[in-house]
């Protein structure tokens, strides 16, 4: 394997860019979506040492920017905003696009309050997510999805996700609170799509579990699967799903109290349930599996221990995950916040990594490595 040096794909002062995701088109052209919002250090001018680390990964102005590149991985659509909520912020871009061409862009979103009712909210023991450099609170909102028949040139009407029968509903309708989508969605061997969420406040359940969701009309509608995957008090965060050639699907988990280590469960039935989640001695988070043309899966994760960047792994059919040899992507970020990278399968065999990454004055941006593989 040959990992070409880094390109930049889009970084400015002016906003703090984060967790991308890339799809390759039948033309060759590059798709890529990632979270962006106002980075105001940039007021200061020159970002002090005390700043380089300031994270807002909550932010009421945060939205889904999309970009376009041809096959050579130059620009033809500067970052483009894809519709907002009147009144909640973006978080994630995941993109996925099928084998018919129909490409899905879907997310979560929070919801802004001021300190006031945060306050007053918490007295009454509403769960508020506050935000150190905002000044501000934010309430999980909801999630959506939405599709776009020519590329993302124009997209649906947002499929809003409706409230999980299992979750311990808000007081208030128009706040949805369900799980969160951060990570890849597959094609069944039917057409059938299915999508993992982490969902937290379930009876029974101290920590957040994933769940699953199914369309089975190409994304039209799509509906609540029955079971759950649960690991009791480690926390499963930010599941990614791989469809291995034989049909076997397997998903990934990001995982708290855990160690950072990867937990996996699987499936034999097309997704309908998931067997016993497994510990698998691989550090980092969250991950991306791209399933390659030879039925190999090219796994990508971050590493936010030192050496902080990106790390992948190869693993042949059948082969235990943990065996397969770890591979330095980028070893050199200059902080922990890094990482949530996404592959895709360029049109010349290659594969693309996209990631976010600080540069050494602190902006965070959308950078890209080029594997060669053999």
């Amino acid at each position: 394997m040959k990992v070409d040096s880094p390109l930049v794909l889009y970084r400015s002062k002016r906003f703090f860019s984060a967790f991308p995701s890339v799809v390759t088109t039948a033309s060759g052209n590059i798709l890529l979506a990632f979270r962006r919002a106002p980075d105001h250090r940039w007021l200061l001018g020159d970002i002090a040492p005390e700043d380089f680390n300031s994270v807002d990964h909550v932010h009421f102005r945060s939205h889904i920017a999309f970009m376009r590149f041809d096959p050579d991985i130059n620009v033809l659509l500067q970052p483009q905003i894809l519709p907002v909520h009147a009144e909640a912020g973006d978080q994630d871009g995941n993109l996925f696009r099928t084998r018919a061409g129909r490409l899905f862009q879907y997310s979560f979103r929070w919801y802004p309050i001021t300190i006031e009712v945060r306050d007053k909210l918490e007295e009454r023991g509403v769960s508020v997510t506050s935000s150190e450099h905002m000044g501000a609170g934010y309430i999980f909102h909801s999630s959506y999805i939405r599709y776009s028949d020519d590329e993302g040139c124009t997209w649906s009407a947002p499929f809003e996700v409706p409230a999980d029968p299992k979750v311990k509903s808000f007081e208030w309708p128009e706040i949805t609170g369900t799980g969160a989508f951060k990570g890849r969605m597959i094609e069944c061997d039917n057409g059938d799509l299915l999508l993992a969420g982490y969902f937290w406040s379930i009876e029974g359940e101290k920590e957040a579990v994933t769940r699953f969701f199914r369309s089975c009309d190409q994304g039209e509608s799509w509906h609540y699967q029955e079971g759950y995957v649960s690991a009791g008090n480690v926390g499963l965060q930010e599941p990614t799903l791989a469809r291995w050639p034989e049909g076997k699907i397997t998903a990934f988990h990001r995982t708290k109290n855990n160690d950072d280590k990867l937990i996996i469960s699987q499936s034999d039935d097309g997704g309908y349930s998931f067997g016993t989640p497994e510990t698998v001695d691989i550090i980092g988070h969250p991950y991306d599996g791209l399933v390659l043309q030879d039925g190999r899966l090219l796994l990508v994760y971050g590493y936010r221990h030192n050496p902080m960047g990106v790390r992948a792994r190869i693993v042949e059919q059948g082969q235990d995950i943990a065996s397969a040899p770890e591979i330095i992507i980028r070893d050199d970020s200059p902080s922990r916040d890094t990482g949530y990278p996404s592959a895709t399968l360029l049109k010349d065999g290659r594969v693309l990594i996209a990631y976010y990454i600080a540069d050494d004055k602190g902006i965070r941006g959308i950078e890209a490595s080029v594997l060669e593989l053999c």
